[in-house]
């Protein structure tokens, strides 16, 4: 290599150097209160983004309303559960209520100038009021069903949560361990929520059984606070964590396993009515021709 090559390729890589001296002292040290917001951030299943400032404050008598009726908004959990907040739920409302609204009139509109039917005024009226009242029930069953979705999901990774902490325990590990390595064993929305909200009870210097408590509260399940408080009282009494855990865990995949069977029997119930309108049919299929022809 060449002198001046050489040269060229030194005050190449001092120049990189020296930007990277530069832009890493401009870079501000990022701040206390900075850091814990970014250890309380949603999970990474989160989704969405926060309505602007104006947004808020226009939606804040839709959202102060809806709250005063618990019937027409979910509960805190439920909203957890799909990733969505009050403002975004109020928003997808007055959405379906202005779809509900327009809909039904105009399609009535261009079926009359099609002239398939022959409506009045009125029935475009009608139809659009119950539309209106119609959409934002439609969206609020949709999202308690798929908040309950959710929560039966959760429900079965707390069980499996449960069954790497109890396997955990026998292999003589302490029970902080146990909790916080089960967290890492799968990538489940369940164990992403337990390892952030583990790393917040590091930084504030709180317990696991505390991060156990706060998850099963923020998402409505009932069993994983069960299962802290069940936790933390063992270690306070000197009682086998490892037996309890395990005891609770049998507990609930039996309370699952009844679920399965009860949702089971209700799907086959349901069937019930289409089999015997099918049965009919097709008596009523092979019948006529014989009584036509008789």
């Amino acid at each position: 290599m060449s002198a001046l090559a050489l040269t060229i390729v030194m005050s190449g890589l001092a120049m990189a150097g020296l930007l990277m001296v530069i832009s890493g002292w401009i870079e501000p040290a990022p701040s206390l209160a900075r850091t814990i917001e970014h250890l309380r951030r949603p999970g990474e299943v989160t989704v969405g983004a926060t309505p602007k400032p104006g947004v808020h404050r226009l939606l804040a008598p839709i959202v102060s309303a809806l709250t005063d009726r618990q019937r027409l908004v979910p509960s805190p959990p439920q909203l957890r559960l799909v990733n969505r907040t009050a403002e975004q739920h109020a928003i997808s409302l007055v959405a379906a209520a202005v779809v509900g609204l327009v809909a039904p009139p105009l399609l009535l509109a261009a079926l009359r100038t099609a002239g398939v039917v022959d409506a009045s005024v009125v029935i475009p009226v009608i139809a659009g009021l119950a539309g209106a009242a119609a959409g934002p029930l439609i969206v609020h069953a949709a999202l308690v069903e798929r908040a309950a979705v959710e929560r039966s999901d959760l429900r079965y990774q707390v069980s499996a949560y449960l069954d790497v902490v109890t396997m955990l325990l026998a292999g003589n590990s302490g029970y902080e361990g146990a909790l916080e390595q089960g967290a890492h064993a799968g990538d489940g929305r369940l164990f992403v929520e337990l390892r952030r909200r583990m790393r917040e009870s590091g930084t504030r210097g709180s317990t696991l059984t505390d991060a156990l408590a706060r998850a099963g509260r923020d998402l409505g399940l009932d069993e994983l606070e069960q299962v802290a408080a069940t936790a933390a009282l063992s270690a306070a009494e000197g009682a086998p964590v490892a037996r309890t855990l395990a005891a609770k865990c049998a507990t609930l995949r039996s309370a699952l396993s009844t679920e399965q069977e009860s949702e089971a029997r209700l799907r086959t119930s349901r069937l019930t009515t289409p089999i015997v309108g099918m049965a009919l049919i097709f008596m009523a299929l092979v019948m006529y021709p014989a009584l036509s022809f008789s």
